[in-house]
Formats: C-alpha cells, sequence, structure tokens
C-alpha cells in the first residue's frame, strides 16, 4: 500500500494545493476561470490528441472493453435513475429530472482532469485506455443524460434533441480533440517537429494543471453532508468500479491491465461538469456539490484502495 501511496498521494495533493489557494484566499477571483480555461481548451485537448494521433488505431479501440465498460456505466446509471426518481435518495425531490442527472453523477467521473493525471503517474502507456473511457463517459452516459434531461424538461415540444445533444458534442474542445486524434491514427499522418514539440508542452502541462484546476475549483464550495450526496459517492467511489470490475473480469474477459486501469477510471470521484449540467436544467444542486468535493477527498483513500487491489502497483 505504500507503494501506491507514492503515486497517489503526490496526485491528491496537486488538488488540495488547489483547494487551499481558493479557501484562503490565495488566488485572485478570476484566477480559477483562468486555470480552467486553460486545463479545458488547451492543455487537455492537446494530451487527448497526442494520446490518440500518436498510435495506431487497433491500440486504443479494443471491443470487449467498450462493451463491458458502458455496460457497466449504464447498469448502474439506470439502478440510479429510478430508485432516485422513486424516492430512495430524497423524497422530496423524487421525480425523473433529478433521479436522471443523481444517474449521471454516480456514473460519470473525473476521468478527464483527475484521471489521466493519475493513470499517467502509474504507466504512461495505459494513457489510451484513459482515452477510451473518455469516449465512453462523452458519447454514451453523458449523450444519454442530455437527451433525457431534454425529453423530461423541455418547455418546447417542437425543439430538436438530436440538435441539442450534436452541437454540445460538437462545442466540447475534448470530443474535437479525439476525434481529430482518431483522423490522424487513421490516415498514419505524421506530425511535423514544430507541432510535435507544441503539443507535448501543452501537453506536460494537462496533469499538474488540471489536478490544480480540480482544488482550486472546490475551495469556494461549502459541503452539506446529506443522504442523497453520500448516497451519489457511495455508488460512484464503490459500487461503480465494483461493477465495472464484474463486467470487465468476468463477463467480457477484457485483458487485465486493461481491465484494471478501466476499474480505476470508474473509481473516480463524481465530474465536476454534471453540476454544470444540473444547473443547466435547474435541478437541484446541492448534493452535487457535496458528492463532487466529498468524493474527490475520499478517493485519496478509496482510490488508493482500488489501485493496491488491482495490483497496478507492486
Amino acid at each position: 500500500m505504500l507503494k501506491v501511496l507514492e503515486v497517489t498521494f503526490p496526485v491528491f495533493a496537486l488538488v488540495f494545493c488547489g483547494f487551499a489557494g481558493t479557501a484562503l484566499r490565495l488566488l485572485p477571483d478570476k484566477a480559477v476561470d483562468g486555470i480552467n480555461a486553460f486545463v479545458f481548451w488547451f492543455a487537455l485537448p492537446a494530451m487527448l490528441f497526442r494520446v490518440v494521433a500518436l498510435r495506431p488505431v487497433a491500440e486504443i479501440f479494443e471491443p470487449r472493453f467498450i462493451l463491458g465498460y458502458v455496460c457497466a456505466g449504464l447498469l448502474v446509471f439506470f439502478i440510479v435513475a429510478w430508485s432516485a426518481s422513486a424516492g430512495a435518495f430524497d423524497r422530496s425531490k423524487a421525480f425523473a429530472a433529478q433521479g436522471t442527472i443523481w444517474a449521471l453523477s454516480s456514473t460519470h467521473g473525473n476521468v478527464g482532469y483527475l484521471g489521466i493525471a493519475l493513470v499517467a503517474e502509474l504507466n504512461r502507456e495505459w494513457l489510451p485506455i484513459v482515452a477510451l473511457t473518455i469516449m465512453c463517459d462523452i458519447f454514451v452516459l453523458i449523450t444519454l443524460s442530455i437527451a433525457v434531461l431534454e425529453l423530461e424538461t423541455r418547455r418546447d415540444p417542437s425543439s430538436n434533441i438530436a440538435k441539442t445533444v450534436g452541437l454540445g458534442l460538437i462545442k466540447s474542445p475534448l470530443v474535437v480533440s479525439l476525434l481529430a486524434g482518431l483522423l490522424f491514427s487513421l490516415a498514419q499522418f505524421k506530425l511535423p517537429l514544430i507541432m510535435e514539440n507544441f503539443t507535448r508542452l501543452l501537453a506536460n502541462a494537462a496533469g499538474p494543471c488540471a489536478l490544480f484546476a480540480i482544488g482550486a475549483s472546490l475551495g469556494g464550495q461549502r459541503m452539506r453532508v446529506d443522504q442523497p450526496a453520500l448516497m451519489i459517492s457511495a455508488v460512484k467511489l464503490i459500487v461503480h468500479p465494483l461493477v465495472a470490475a464484474f463486467y470487465l473480469f468476468i463477463v467480457f474477459k477484457v485483458e487485465p491491465v486493461m481491465a484494471a486501469v478501466g476499474v480505476v477510471c470508474a473509481a473516480l470521484p463524481t465530474a465536476s461538469n454534471t453540476f454544470i449540467i444540473a444547473q443547466r436544467y435547474r435541478l437541484d444542486t446541492g448534493a452535487l456539490t457535496t458528492a463532487i468535493l466529498f468524493g474527490t477527498f475520499a478517493a485519496v483513500l478509496t482510490v488508493s484502495a482500488t489501485i493496491w487491489w488491482l495490483g497496478l502497483r507492486i
């Protein structure tokens, strides 16, 4: 376990540095927005592009992994959506749209920011697996959630759901960078040296800046521990990775290292963009705020334990 903490503690320590920077008001008011903008629009897209573009497509796509990871996510998603809508999380918020956003929060982890940095510390050769989990999250869980929320909350019956979802995907720099990387990989293009050096510099900044940005974004939030927040955190940190392990290792018998990295990605705490989606559809965000904050702190132990259990760091 000490070997695991040698990797995970420095990663989460960067998150805590960002948290302290905001909580202690060491950062100017607009600093957090600026850091997040740099990571989201520049550093992470550069890293994802390189992870996909510099490898043959055959190394990235593994159908059994995709099926296992997606099946695990969908099973947990629909169980949480149904149970939360029925009042299992909070009887006062027992309606479909709230259940959907809690279901997304229970299955969509912070793979883009935290997962990339964490797995890169374990072994950079495993980053294509992380990119694959990001694709699964974006094109399945997030797309499904937005489509369902559009159906459940739309005020204009004539609105085009497919158009709304499609435009949302096209506007995401993460989606664009992944698709551009796939095109480069399929075409077997070689990056010119200037572009190689430029994207490498940006990509190298993604990990530490993303970790600091997570903490800085959480530093100004208040934690109100209640039943929905605890249930979301428990499902995301414990149930989701266990279900993912069942599907990846037992049902689809994915190659052990690839399956293990997929389970680590499933074990990551709730991603902050679930909060943004909830705000967009005017849903309650109190439990989400706590789940993101509490889950990120608790993940120091739960993710470390998951890595130790899987034997990814001996």
